[in-house]
């Protein structure tokens, strides 16, 4: 029988997350682009991360965390460091968006890490920027469910993302 994580497991796997990554990469501040630097939002887009101000993008980091399934086929937009990593287990590459203003750990930056599949066209790795870079990223969240022992894991993923990095002072495309 398949049944959701309780809510509140979700945002510890979040926080964890985040943890893990200080951990391994330090905890740098550095300093963050004004939100005018960002460009203009799509207007396709439901929820734009990069416009929030400190507390709203906490509050709807943990209602993303804690119940995906409201904003699952919803356009979302987020800005921080982009992150890549290997699965020892089935060799698969995996994406991640460290959010947050700063791109430094969760001391420094309010936010996660949101994962994410790029559209087909982007080819690993010279389509990509170089890890720890800043990024916006988009995408139409889903839902991916997987098997563990005991129950299903329903974990958030941004399908079919765009890939902006900064360029001299605009934003463009991977």
């Amino acid at each position: 029988m398949k049944r959701s994580v309780f809510p509140g497991l979700a945002a510890l796997v979040v926080t964890l997350m985040v943890g893990i990554l200080c951990s391994q990469s330090g905890c740098e501040r550095s300093t963050s682009a004004p939100k005018a630097e960002l460009g203009d939002a799509p207007p396709d887009v439901d929820f734009d991360f990069t416009r929030m101000n400190q507390t709203m993008r906490m509050t709807y980091v943990y209602r993303l965390a804690a119940n995906p399934q409201e904003f699952e086929g919803k356009k979302l937009r987020f800005a921080g460091t982009f992150l890549t990593r290997v699965d020892e287990a089935d060799g698969k590459r995996y994406f991640g968006c460290l959010m947050g203003e700063s791109g430094g750990c969760s001391c420094c930056s309010p936010g996660g890490v949101m994962e994410f599949e790029p559209k087909e066209t982007y080819n690993w790795p010279e389509g990509f920027p170089p890890v720890q870079s800043r990024i916006v990223v988009s995408g139409t969240l889903k839902i991916v469910e997987i098997a563990g022992e005991i129950e299903t894991y329903r974990i958030p993923r941004l399908a079919e993302a765009d890939i902006l990095v900064r360029v001299g002072g605009a934003l463009k495309a991977m």
